[in-house]
């Protein structure tokens, strides 16, 4: 990374970055002027921001001065941030825009930047060029379960970093009628199986299906491995000979075929949703099981949850005895 110069924004600078979180301007173009980073200029827009792009770039940026160019997609926390260095620009003042980049990105705020683009010749800057890169970005090609399985955790990271700090627990969804009164069966123990889902679309939690009796070698067929559910499992079985009533929340969250949103709304329901699940509708949960797609949910799994193996303690060194006492022995070759 390169040294950071220490330059930051003016006031001018810092006042114009506020306008634009509160989406009041769309283009925000910065440059290095007297050792601070200041706005040289600013465009409002309209509602349409293919035309304000089209309005604004790459007429704005002048070839001999490299600069970063902010600008808003639709909400505000879709920011194109584009660094412009043009190969005709003086070395000095390009190597003080890239050791200023960091800083730049930290006085904004890194969770306002959904894109980033380098770009070094203005007729990349079109409207154009723009959405080819930007299409380009977004469109998956041909990949393995494992580079796949990496891509959707790299999503999931950048949309936490994107969401910015959470101050929230969780996010509480209503549940529906139909999903209440099946939770409240199976406090009383008059069902074996319930599961639910999230719908994104109305924002509620909504009942999949119930079974009264399953037995626990079945119990892997009924959670899907392509979508997450929420499952709650009344297991009866005898351990070491004493019958045994546990119930099991399973939090079923496939490593793909699901959507970031979808993956990230089932993380933040969850929390809110057990806590009503054991005060409004009085289910004990004695265990919780986190699953996904290639894990296993057999019955010998369950037991493994519900009655670890004990660890044993790690065993003291044990250190030798020393040498007894006695007369010097001398052996005579």
């Amino acid at each position: 990374m390169a040294c950071q110069t220490g330059i930051r924004a003016n006031a001018a600078l810092r006042n114009a970055l506020n306008l634009g979180k509160q989406a009041k301007l769309r283009l925000i173009k910065i440059v290095v002027n007297n050792e601070e980073l200041t706005p040289n200029y600013e465009f409002a827009g309209t509602t349409n921001w293919r035309d304000d792009w089209r309005a604004c770039l790459p007429e704005c940026v002048d070839a001999y001065e490299p600069c970063f160019v902010l600008f808003r997609l639709n909400t505000i926390t879709e920011w194109v941030l584009i660094t412009f260095v043009d190969d005709r620009a003086p070395v000095r003042e390009k190597m003080l825009l890239a050791a200023t980049c960091a800083t730049f990105k930290s006085e904004f705020g890194q969770c306002y930047i959904e894109h980033e683009k380098h770009v070094t010749d203005r007729k990349d800057l079109t409207l154009d060029a723009f959405e080819k890169w930007l299409k380009a970005k977004t469109e998956l090609g041909p990949m393995s379960e494992v580079e796949r399985e990496l891509h959707n955790a790299q999503q999931e990271r950048a949309a936490v970093a994107h969401a910015g700090p959470q101050h929230m627990k969780g996010v509480a969804f209503p549940v529906d009628r139909n999903a209440e009164e099946a939770l409240r069966q199976l406090g009383k123990g008059q069902l074996s199986f319930v599961q639910l889902s999230v719908d994104t679309l109305n924002e509620a939690i909504k009942l999949e299906q119930t079974l009264d009796t399953l037995e626990p070698s079945a119990l892997a067929s009924k959670v899907p491995r392509d979508k997450p559910r929420y499952t709650f499992y009344n297991f009866d079985h005898s351990w070491e000979g004493v019958p045994q009533k546990c119930t099991l929340f399973i939090y079923s969250l496939p490593s793909s075929g699901s959507s970031i949103k979808e993956r990230m709304l089932y993380s933040s329901c969850k929390g809110p949703f057990l806590g009503a699940a054991q005060n409004s509708y009085g289910i004990i949960i004695t265990n919780k099981m986190e699953v996904d797609a290639k894990d296993d949910l057999s019955e010998k799994a369950l037991l493994e949850v519900i009655h670890p193996l004990p660890v044993e303690a790690p065993k003291s060194f044990a250190r030798p005895a020393p040498p007894r006492a006695g007369p010097r022995r001398i052996t005579k070759v």
